[in-house]
């Protein structure tokens, strides 16, 4: 037995959903330990824009959608989180904008501007006056209205070392996953786990319960289940990043004529210390029919439309293809929240958005019912590495 591995519950996955999930675990007291065959937050996590919704652009269309009901508790949970008072201790994480905003290069009207001022009732929108505007909109040549919106954004690289930095001992790179890794009982129950990381020595995991939150590696699992009722399902973008010097960092939505903002733009910092314009939104959904070049050129053509007073002509840009990897839904629609299935002692889970990460475990550990907790035995994974934290996007590509 000296290698096999015994604990309440083991985590395949290390994006924000698996290591949301071990630091609240981990403080409740159950033996838990995190594998990972790539860098932790690699996937989708790397690549998120770092705002935390409150649901207002998911009710650009004038209404309040369950999407939008879903999330909109998510700011204030992650504020107790970010000043250390939450489920998770996130003190140290950089903030890298108190709010977001929303502009329009015109003026607000009809369904969507009657909304957005019954928004303001409830302090979760506030027009603003022109002396109030970011700097980038107090140009002259600036005509819209922009409303500051009671959403951070956070450096999502701090983040993932913020939920790695106390758990280095619980956490361990596997190579990657192999189906024939998974030895099932007759009634479906996950009997083992059995692991690589060569040139060592494989190790059985045995557990109580197993949490996969491994994102599109959920699919080996999926795959492996005789309940084909559990799916998964893939919505692509195709993200745009820009390196410019300015020093008029933007954190904003900007309103088209779709459910979706035309873009939706975060600054971030790159290695050299240049700024990064990272952008998304109707952006990004539409690009997904286009080529690389195609879609540089339409984002160029954007922010030369949408800030006719910058010039962009020493900017660099580039673009990468993502999947947003979620609970298989009706006609492939969006998830209105995260999705979780409990299927005997294994639990398959799906975040949808970062910022629903605190609700997801809370999910989780209601799921896990009345789990007898153990002190876990994980010594044959002492000689196993932890895996490297992901290098931001930005810094990859530009």
């Amino acid at each position: 037995m000296k290698n096999t591995v015994n604990v309440d519950v083991a985590i395949v996955g290390g994006g924000i959903a698996g290591l949301w999930v071990l630091n609240r675990l981990k403080a409740l007291g159950y033996s838990v330990i995190l594998l990972e065959s790539e860098a932790l937050g690699a996937g989708q996590t790397s690549k998120a824009q770092g705002i935390i919704h409150g649901g207002t652009k998911y009710a650009l269309q004038g209404m309040m959608t369950s999407a939008a009901q879903s999330i909109s508790t998510m700011p204030e949970r992650w504020k107790q989180c970010l000043a250390g008072q939450g489920e998770v201790d996130l003190s140290k994480v950089q903030i890298l904008s108190k709010q977001q905003y929303l502009w329009s290069p015109g003026t607000f009207s009809g369904k969507i501007g009657g909304f957005l001022a019954s928004m303001t009732l409830n302090s979760q929108v506030k027009l603003l006056k022109r002396e109030e505007f970011p700097l980038i909109f107090q140009n002259e040549d600036f005509k819209g209205q922009v409303y500051e919106l009671d959403e951070m954004v956070i450096d999502m690289p701090s983040l993932i070392r913020e939920l790695v930095r106390p758990n280095q001992e619980l956490i361990f790179k596997m190579d990657p996953f192999r189906i024939e890794q998974l030895h099932f009982n007759d009634a479906q129950q996950l009997d083992e786990m059995v692991v690589s990381a060569e040139p060592l020595e494989p190790i059985t995991i045995k557990a109580q319960k197993y949490i996969f939150t491994a994102g599109a590696g959920n699919e080996i699992l999926l795959n492996a289940l005789k309940n084909k009722e559990v799916a998964m399902q893939r919505r692509p973008l195709h993200m745009v990043m820009m390196k410019i010097p300015t020093s008029h960092p933007l954190y904003a939505h900007c309103l088209g004529m779709s459910a979706t903002p035309r873009i939706t733009i975060t600054t971030h910092v790159a290695e050299d210390r240049q700024a990064i314009w990272y952008l998304g939104g109707q952006l990004a959904e539409e690009g997904v029919t286009r080529d690389q070049a195609s879609q540089i050129q339409i984002a160029k053509e954007e922010l030369h439309v949408l800030f006719p007073w910058i010039d962009f002509s020493e900017a660099q840009f580039a673009s990468f293809f993502v999947d947003r990897v979620e609970g298989l839904q009706e006609e492939g629609k969006r998830p209105d929240s995260c999705v979780l299935k409990n299927l005997e002692n294994i639990m398959v889970a799906w975040p949808t958005k970062f910022a629903l990460a605190p609700k997801l475990g809370e999910e989780i550990v209601a799921a896990l019912g009345p789990l007898e907790k153990h002190v876990g035995d994980v010594r044959a994974l002492r000689a196993w590495p932890m895996p490297a934290v992901v290098k931001p996007i930005w810094d990859e590509l530009l």
